[in-house]
């Protein structure tokens, strides 16, 4: 049997890249409630359980449910909450609330075992607090080759001549790529970046 810390440490490891997924306006980013469960079945096999804790809320006039569960991992217990809008006042309807709202609160469970906080930092405030170390910031990190850099893909010449808008210090290959493959049109050197722009890693 593995012992938590052997767990955990391989729940926390980054997801494949794709498994974001990310809102059309690209600000917000949510794993699915399935990959959680993949990830923990496949990690944890059966040191591992998922209960609702006590009754759903239903709030007719308010028009939402309220779901609580907990997952109880090894001899570690952590809850979640989930919330979900209730559209219409029917069977159907009230089902689909409240398996929406069991899924937000198992996610939120996930959560708090840190689990896809490296995945998700590009899209959470609280990831860029200096107390906070989950962010994956090697992207940032300047390498002297840049693998299978296309310029044809990402549209930038190796050498541009830009200058960072805001400390006018020359741009580097893998600034302009980090630019590019993340869709931002100013140039920013590694310092200066806005984090909340970006969204890839090179």
């Amino acid at each position: 049997m593995k012992t938590y810390s052997e767990i955990v440490e391989e729940l926390r490891k980054p997801f494949p890249p794709g498994t974001v997924k990310i809102s059309s306006d690209g600000k917000r980013g949510h794993i699915p409630v399935q990959v959680y469960m993949s990830r923990l079945e496949d990690v944890a096999e059966s040191q591992w359980h998922w209960r609702i804790i006590g009754d759903p809320i239903v709030d007719f006039d308010k028009c939402f449910v309220i779901v609580k569960g907990e997952i109880t991992l090894v001899d570690a217990i952590r809850q979640g909450l989930g919330i979900a809008k209730l559209t219409k006042v029917d069977p159907t309807s009230i089902k689909n609330a409240l398996m929406t709202a069991e899924s937000e609160a198992f996610r939120d469970a996930c959560d708090k075992f840190k689990m896809g906080w490296k995945d998700l930092a590009p899209y959470r405030d609280w990831a860029r607090n200096p107390g906070i170390e989950v962010s994956d910031q090697s992207f940032l990190t300047e390498n002297p080759i840049i693998e299978n850099f296309d310029p044809s893909i990402h549209s930038v010449m190796p050498s541009s001549g830009r200058t960072c808008v805001k400390c006018q210090k020359q741009l580097t290959q893998n600034e302009e790529l980090l630019l590019s493959t993340n869709g931002i049109k100013f140039a920013y050197c590694k310092e200066h970046v806005p984090m909340q722009l970006v969204k890839k890693q090179i």
